[in-house]
């Protein structure tokens, strides 16, 4: 269900300036997610399926009257845009091919009619031709299967597709499609909206079990838990994280970050929930929330623990306005002092040592700090003596610029050792 309607003739849809900067956030990360995988200029050709789940009809109006973009020419553009940085970055002489096929759907057919004319408009005639654009009718949920076949079809080996999931609500997408999308394309994306005021405004103990059904998020309260915790005026907190912790646990997702949406004005925060299997694309995602600060909020506090504020809402039950995450330079500063006291911590209780590579993965889902940013606070945490970092020799001087994923991290009074090489 949509709550905008295109008429042919008539002036587009508005757009809130929040979903603007939604749109501007997923154009920077398709073009970041294109440089990521295109980094040599021997590589010739990349195939790829998007799934724009919610299209719409392509085209609004923001809250100063400016007809600004819908996501599936957000999309075309960012695919041409990326292209053409490639091109001039990497100075190439033989031509790069960016195999997109874009499917469009939408419950709707008058706005499918209205993307195809607009697309035809816009110069896009020969991909609705040759089906590199598909206009599909249905509900998501009814089609899901039928989408996965065609990405696994396409790329068979890589199972590369991206999965643009922008529900009104939260019932649109049920958990069951997350689940068989990665379980048949091992290299799946998924951005994913998630309307979380609307669910807290109105979930009880009555209604619990229908959005159970609704969803297939099972597990995270029961109704006698739920009516309990609203009893306590930080109930929003508790429900929340519990609500993101089963939903991630239940999609299958190996990597995932929640970040907020934030409107300008009044309540209606939302999830922008990224679910991937490979923590680059996680990192890709969260540098480009960063460049957004304005707009976005990070589920949780600085440092290495997301869970350290819980939820981060534009008010709080008594309508005051609450502390977050905000992606700033603050914010940035912040991260990096709570995770210069926060590592040695977690390497002490880290035993022996680890991996720079095995104490990213083991923190990179509840963090909003970026990879490089971590990698900062660690050669920070080498100079001052505070940890030590060695390669795969054990020499200490070689860890002093740079790190590399097969380094290893031990506080200084232990023994360095070597998970592949023995002890040094």
């Amino acid at each position: 269900m949509s709550h905008y309607d295109w008429i042919w003739g008539n002036a587009p849809p508005l757009l809130k300036r929040h979903s603007e900067v939604k749109h501007a956030l997923l154009r920077q990360y398709l073009v970041e997610y294109f440089l990521t995988l295109v980094p040599l200029p021997h590589q010739e050709r990349i195939q790829l399926t998007i799934v724009d789940g919610f299209c719409g009809g392509g085209l609004y109006l923001n809250e100063t009257g400016r007809e600004v973009l819908g996501s599936p020419l957000v999309i075309l553009e960012a695919v041409a845009e990326a292209k053409a940085l490639i091109m001039a970055r990497q100075q190439r002489r033989k031509p790069l091919e960016i195999d997109v096929q874009l499917i469009c759907i939408d419950e709707s057919r008058a706005t499918l009619d209205y993307l195809d004319r607009l697309l035809r408009q816009r110069g896009y005639g020969a991909e609705l031709e040759s089906q590199k654009i598909q206009l599909v009718s249905g509900a998501f949920a009814e089609r899901c299967d039928a989408l996965v076949r065609r990405a696994h079809e396409r790329s068979p080996k890589s199972g590369r597709a991206l999965f643009i999931l922008d529900q009104f609500g939260y019932a649109a997408v049920p958990v069951d499609c997350l689940r068989r999308i990665f379980a048949r394309l091992k290299r799946a994306e998924i951005i994913l909206t998630f309307y979380i005021d609307a669910l807290l405004t109105y979930l009880d103990g009555k209604n619990l079990a229908s959005f159970e059904r609704a969803t297939g998020i099972v597990g995270s309260v029961s109704a006698d838990e739920l009516d309990a915790l609203k009893q306590n005026p930080r109930w929003r907190v508790h429900l929340q994280s519990s609500l993101y912790q089963s939903l991630t646990a239940q999609c299958s997702a190996r990597f995932y970050t929640p970040f907020f949406i934030r409107p300008e004005r009044g309540r209606g925060d939302f999830w922008l929930l990224h679910l991937s299997q490979h923590w680059k694309a996680r990192d890709v995602m969260t540098t480009t929330h960063w460049s957004h600060h304005n707009h976005f909020a990070h589920y949780g506090g600085a440092g290495l623990n997301m869970f350290s504020t819980g939820y981060i809402g534009k008010f709080d039950d008594e309508n005051r306005l609450q502390a977050g995450f905000d992606f700033s330079d603050l914010a940035a500063a912040v991260s990096q002092e709570k995770m210069l006291a926060q590592i040695p911590a977690m390497l002490a209780e880290g035993g022996e040592g680890m991996t720079v590579e095995q104490f990213f993965l083991s923190l990179i889902n509840t963090t909003p700090a970026t990879r490089s940013m971590v990698e900062a606070a660690l050669l920070a945490l080498h100079h001052g003596g505070e940890i030590r970092v060695v390669d795969e020799a054990g020499d200490a001087t070689r860890a002093r610029v740079s790190l590399q994923s097969d380094h290893v991290l031990t506080l200084p009074s232990q023994r360095t050792f070597l998970f592949q090489f023995g002890a040094a």
